[in-house]
């Protein structure tokens, strides 16, 4: 240890031009005078002077009793010129290997804890945009076969909650299966149907419905995330969910709805039942009390798309007004097999979160 720390009181970093000159002409058997620079090299005096002091601390040169300067053999300079940089090369390797012992303790401690399940109970709360994201694109990296999603709303160019476009790429990439599933609306976005074309060729799809959901994600039915918070929260989160029971219990939610949802690519004749459950579906939704703004948040749509809908549905019915619209619906009868979430009817506040 002694030995490399008398390194730092020299010159360190490569010998300059006018250094490795006055050494080369030193190793070719000149003997060399600090004061008086051999005319064939063309340095001043100043210069091979400072040069020779140089090469002196760097103890790339000795003096002799006489006063004349004498180098070191080639190889014993290179190691004299390295050891320096080994020594660095060494502590800084040190240094990982010490960070590398800290974090592995730490993440063995956060195993234990999981173990013992004192991590409230296979439920995460994760806030912030940056945090989330980098979350989903932890789980996207541990994920080894299917991704399952529930994403309403349809393809966004702007989305505060979701993978980076590294990891978003990578799923295709690595042959993850996937399912998505998406709200009728989404069908008018272009997109989708490119999308659904790298989804088909790793055995999953994509489908569309006219139920009303919010945000899901599943990774390899082992970890599931959750919208926490309404969608005017500054501060947005999602639960991380570990839980094999409760990620098994949203799995199978979403295989109901996977069920009875509509493939991406239909023939064009039955595309009136697509656009026949979307109207039934804000029917409904209106039955229930919702406001304009509530249902095209629950249906994922565009808001004048709803009222679009919706005025096309009081015209059907003949009426003027929601009230005379529910009069006649119950009239007709049109709901009458419909179960109306009633616990939910006076929320206005349903929609995509992430």
């Amino acid at each position: 240890m002694t030995a490399s720390l008398s390194f730092l009181s020299h010159p360190r970093g490569p010998l300059s031009s006018i250094e490795s000159r006055a050494y080369e002409f030193a190793v070719l058997g000149n003997r060399i005078d600090a004061d008086c620079p051999p005319p064939e090299v063309g340095i001043s005096r100043s210069d091979w002077a400072h040069a020779c002091e140089s090469l002196l601390r760097r103890r790339l040169l000795s003096r002799a009793d006489d006063g004349g300067l004498t180098a070191v053999h080639p190889e014993i300079a290179l190691s004299i010129l390295n050891a320096p940089l080994s020594d660095e090369i060494r502590q800084r390797e040190e240094a990982m290997a010490t960070n590398g012992r800290v974090i592995q303790s730490i993440s063995r401690r956060l195993a234990q804890l999981a173990e013992d399940g004192r991590q409230r109970d296979g439920v995460r709360v994760v806030r912030g945009e940056q945090a989330l994201r980098d979350e989903i694109d932890a789980a996207i990296l541990r994920c080894t076969t299917e991704i399952h999603s529930l994403r309403p709303g349809g393809l966004r160019s702007q989305d505060h909650f979701s993978a980076s476009a590294t990891s978003a790429s990578s799923i295709f990439e690595r042959g993850l299966r996937c399912q998505f599933l998406y709200h009728h609306t989404a069908r008018s976005n272009l997109g989708l149907v490119a999308r659904a074309k790298a989804v088909a060729e790793h055995g999953g799809g994509i489908r569309t419905t006219a139920a009303s959901f919010e945000r899901l994600v599943i990774f390899d039915r082992r970890l599931a995330f959750i919208p926490v918070d309404a969608p005017a929260a500054a501060d947005r989160g999602a639960a991380v969910i570990s839980d094999e029971l409760v990620v098994e219990y949203l799995y199978r939610t979403f295989v109901h709805l996977w069920a009875n949802a509509v493939p991406l690519e239909l023939p064009e004749d039955q595309m009136d039942e697509v656009s026949l459950d979307t109207r039934m579906a804000i029917l409904r939704l209106m039955s229930a009390g919702l406001k304009d703004e509530a249902i095209a948040n629950r249906l994922g749509m565009a808001l004048r798309t709803c009222r679009r809908h919706i005025s096309s549905i009081l015209k059907g019915l003949n009426v003027s007004s929601r009230f005379q619209a529910g009069i006649k619906i119950a009239q007709l009868g049109i709901l009458t097999d419909e179960v109306i979430d009633s616990e939910q009817s006076g929320r206005t506040d349903i929609s995509p979160l992430w």
